[in-house]
């Protein structure tokens, strides 16, 4: 190598070296579940347990829609966290774990989320409007739905709107998303007590 081209050699290694020591390492991400309510079994009982339930669908508004975690910062801002996400979709996890509350609180056969099979045809049909279900940046959660409950067996319908708030009890994203499971299990509680 001549003399001429190892200083630049030595330079350009030099840059490489310093340009990847400059990047910092990006943090783990964490994928968060919705849990379903503790000791719902023991929550309520309905008068009927061969009622069968179908539960869906369940919207969300756009913003909420997507694998980040969302926490509202203020009035009009939101935050996106990038590293901290929804294992799977929002809306098919609160599908989810309603499904699982109303199993255990109603003692029902069946609870099938949308879509089920076309051999099942619920007695009550659950349609769920999320309109805001976030937490905030001083630990608090908050659940505003509207409910419509569809009684199959008598053409009967009756929708109403919850709003329900929690505190987290901490502020970590753990503790956030553990508040929210507990408005779901809440919402489900009232969907429970709905049913006839």
């Amino acid at each position: 190598m001549s003399a001429l081209l190892r200083p630049r050699m030595r330079a350009f290694l030099l840059l490489i070296l310093l340009s990847a020591g400059c990047r910092a390492a990006s943090p783990p991400i964490a994928y968060y579940t919705l849990g379903s309510a503790e000791g719902a079994a023991d929550a309520l009982e309905t008068s009927s347990t061969k009622t069968t339930i179908g539960i869906g669908p369940v919207s969300l508004p756009q913003y909420l829609d997507r694998p980040q975690l969302v926490t509202r910062t203020g009035p009009h801002r939101l935050r996106f966290d990038d590293f901290h996400l929804w294992a799977g979709s929002l809306s098919e996890e609160i599908a989810r774990v309603v499904a699982e509350n109303l199993m255990l609180m109603t003692r029902s056969p069946r609870v099938a989320r949308l879509p089920w099979g076309h051999r099942f045809r619920p007695d009550i049909v659950i349609g769920i409007e999320v309109l805001n279900f976030e937490a905030h940046a001083d630990g608090r959660v908050h659940l505003m739905a509207a409910v419509a409950l569809s009684d199959r067996r008598s053409d009967a319908e009756t929708t109403w709107t919850v709003d329900l708030k929690e505190e987290a009890g901490g502020r970590s994203i753990a503790d956030l998303v553990a508040a929210q499971s507990r408005l779901i299990a809440e919402l489900s509680r009232r969907i429970a007590a709905a049913i006839p």
